[in-house]
């Protein structure tokens, strides 16, 4: 622990000066106002022991013989924590007083709102403070500490507060030196929310340090928060690098601290203003890219800032839907060649590729002393902020905000509010447990308008349609792609031989021949601006034409059955007769005469080949049914008419039953060919007479039977 140095006094010396507090003074400009130092260590680590930088409560010594003068008011809430207790470090992080107790009377302890607001000047009627003589100049931090209430975590339920609070920096001669007080992460409570609208509003004005040095006051106006945190940084909510979305309000808590919050105008001897009007150095460069369609700009400044880059695209006057605006930090030693590269995508404000050659405007403006006010949990500003800047000196600037993200805010302003009674309100549902950004900047700089040219390559011209084999043969096939908006001329090839290209731009014309070879057909686009784009490629092969052949068919009789088509060779062909596709063929429909018949085959690739012949029909006697029956016959051996048979021609169904006298069945036969030989079951049949029936199909191509019936003598 470091050297305690911490001793009780009374200031008793005359007060030729404006009395100074730095406390409750600022948060709470009138007795009826509600503003307390806050410590909520389930929110965040703001002034509690061993804090992150971005997160102490700064007490800032500039020179030796300055002095720290300290009170606090009673802990209005958690007032029975008895074990709250609080320390000094300096600079380099070591504890110069405590832990002790916080007072709860005696020196260090305030017990009023004058007593506070005259700070610690007994004679004036101020409180009877706790002094420390700083050994070192720089930063030194107050800190608290509470134990947690479950187990060993902190609940928001947990949090103190204080009613009154007061920290002064004096000089040699014992004077109040303002602007030494600073958090980059201030948290307050303005007393309990209610609803309609409680009265328990916060009317504290805070002074902001941009890391430009440009001072701004922010008067809160009168918000209802209860505990509330309030930081400040150049980009809002996020720091992500894209300025448009880290500057939206959020559901949640989303406060970086970055800039330096005072209680007062900071102290201009140690933070001095910083220039009151930035520059641009011209020349602006412009630097496209083919292959992406960007453009970079590159901007020269003298000092760090926001720049703001309004792209016209559409040529009417004045900001248009397909118009872009660009936002992004610049640096006044930003390396290299010392140009900001602030990088345009190539798209219009609808989203779409602005095209190549396209000629736009571009209006650069250097925006300085960007200061952004993101604060968490505000539930009513129903007044609205107030801000003014105080060094250097100029017009109040206008406030910006994007609330789209929050469902109950939903509200954007983008062109600023200037309204004098306050600016951004909002209500409950949209500022309870969110985190709510305004932003605003004071000072800018318009540098001549620079105008260019977007320049993008042609694009890959997508697939080539178009068929990707060919039959070997003359022919001619059409391919094509989809035109596009950066191209101004195509150039096709084929690499193979035997083939011409015929015509340009997106459609061509393959021309093969006989000799035509399996090849690549390729396309690019090109423009003046940036030449040949990537090639499309279609491989196209060429397949021969296959071998059909269709065996010959036997002429046919008019009245002939219908029968199947074959012959055609590969198999898995079509058979066209007269032109007509068809699997058999029908004598007696087709008719006498000659019918063409042609076999189509296609093979894998599409290839297709054919073959054809003819089958003739006839008509004639050679073609008509004959059956002639004897009446008898004589089975003895002697080659002449031993067997009883019907003689018949172009006979096609046949059966042939014969039947002894009693009607017994003797013999059949299904072939005409095929005779009775007169016996039955191996013996021979006695002489007499025998009838015989005959059932045969009148003719080939009718399902049509005829029947014979007659006696016939069997003689020996």
């Amino acid at each position: 622990m470091g050297k305690v140095a911490w001793f009780c006094i009374l200031l008793t010396f005359s007060l030729p000066f404006a009395v100074f507090g730095e406390g409750t003074k600022q948060v709470m400009p009138a007795p009826g106002d509600s503003g307390q130092l806050c410590i909520d260590k389930s929110r965040n680590d703001f002034a509690f022991f061993d804090a992150a930088p971005e997160f102490r409560l700064n007490i800032y010594i500039a020179n030796p013989g300055e002095k720290i003068f300290f009170g606090l008011g009673k802990i209005t809430k958690n007032d029975t924590i008895r074990n709250v207790v609080y320390q000094l470090k300096d600079p380099s992080g070591n504890i110069v007083f405590g832990p002790v107790l916080v007072p709860k009377s005696g020196p260090g302890f305030i017990s009023s709102y004058d007593e506070a607001v005259a700070g610690p000047f007994i004679l004036a009627g101020g409180y009877d403070p706790i002094q420390h003589v700083p050994a070192v100049t720089g930063n030194y931090s107050l800190e608290f500490f509470y134990p947690p209430d479950q187990g060993s975590a902190y609940t928001f339920t947990s949090y103190i507060k204080f009613a009154y609070f007061d920290i002064t920096v004096t000089n040699t001669l014992n004077q109040p030196i303002s602007g030494r007080i600073w958090s980059k992460a201030w948290q307050f409570n303005s007393g309990p929310v209610m609803k309609p609208k409680t009265s328990n509003r916060f009317w504290g004005k805070l002074y902001i340090l941009s890391d430009d040095s440009i001072v701004t006051s922010i008067n809160c106006n009168g918000f209802v928060g209860g505990t509330f945190s309030i930081s400040s940084n150049k980009t809002g909510c996020s720091a992500t690098g894209n300025i448009n979305i880290d500057r939206q309000s959020r559901t949640g808590f989303h406060t970086y601290p970055q800039y330096k919050i005072f209680l007062n105008d900071p102290d201009s001897l140690i933070f001095p203003t910083g220039k009151a009007q930035p520059g641009i150095t011209l020349p602006i460069l412009t630097t496209p890219h083919c292959e992406t369609g960007f453009v970079d700009l590159g901007i020269k400044v003298d000092q760090d800032g926001i720049m703001e880059v309004f792209i016209e695209i559409n040529p009417t006057p004045g900001a248009d839907p397909q118009d872009i605006k660009l936002t992004a930090s610049v640096f006044a030693n930003p390396g290299g060649s010392g140009y900001n590269i602030i990088q345009w995508n190539g798209k219009n404000g609808l989203g779409q590729n602005v095209k190549n050659g396209t000629t736009v405007t571009a209006t650069i403006r250097f925006i300085h002393g960007i200061t952004h006010l993101p604060i968490y949990d505000i539930e009513y500003n129903d007044h609205g902020y107030k801000v003014e800047v105080v060094r250097p000196p100029g017009i109040s600037p206008a406030i910006f905000w994007d609330d789209t993200l929050i469902p109950e805010g939903n509200t954007v302003n983008l062109t600023g509010c200037s309204d004098a009674f306050g600016c951004h309100l909002w209500d409950e549902p949209a500022g309870d447990t969110n985190t709510i950004n305004s932003w605003w900047y004071v000072a800018s700089a318009v540098a001549p308008a620079v105008t260019f040219q977007v320049k993008r390559a042609p694009s890959y011209p997508g697939s080539i349609s178009g068929e990707a084999g060919h039959c070997a043969g003359i022919v001619s096939k059409n391919y094509a792609i989809v035109p596009d908006s950066n191209t101004t001329a195509y150039t096709w090839n084929y690499s193979g031989t035997g083939v011409a290209v015929s015509g340009s731009g997106t459609g061509i014309t393959l021309n093969f021949g006989s000799d035509a070879t399996a090849g690549t057909l390729s396309v690019f686009g090109s423009n003046a601006e940036c030449g040949a784009g990537p090639p499309s490629n279609l491989s196209i092969l060429v397949f021969p034409i296959p071998l059909v052949t269709l065996d010959p068919f036997d002429t046919a009789c008019y009245n002939a059955a219908q029968f199947q088509l074959t012959g055609g060779k590969p198999a898995g062909g079509d058979f066209l007769v007269n032109g007509a596709v068809q699997t058999t063929f029908a004598p007696l429909t087709a008719g006498e005469g000659s019918h063409s018949v042609l076999y189509r085959f296609s093979d894998i690739h599409g290839c297709q080949s054919s073959d054809s012949t003819q089958i003739i029909v006839k008509k004639g006697q050679e073609c008509e049914i004959v059956i002639w029956v004897p009446t008898g016959f004589s089975p003895n051996g002697d080659g002449l008419n031993d067997s009883f048979k019907a003689f018949s021609r172009n006979i096609q169904e046949f059966s042939m039953n014969i039947y002894d006298r009693s009607g017994e069945l003797v013999f059949t036969s299904t072939q005409p060919d095929t005779g009775w030989d007169g016996t039955y079951k191996g013996k021979l049949c006695p002489v007499g007479n025998y009838i015989y029936m005959i059932v045969y199909q009148i003719s080939p191509a009718v399902q049509k039977n005829k029947t014979l019936t007659g006696d016939l003598v069997l003689v020996r």
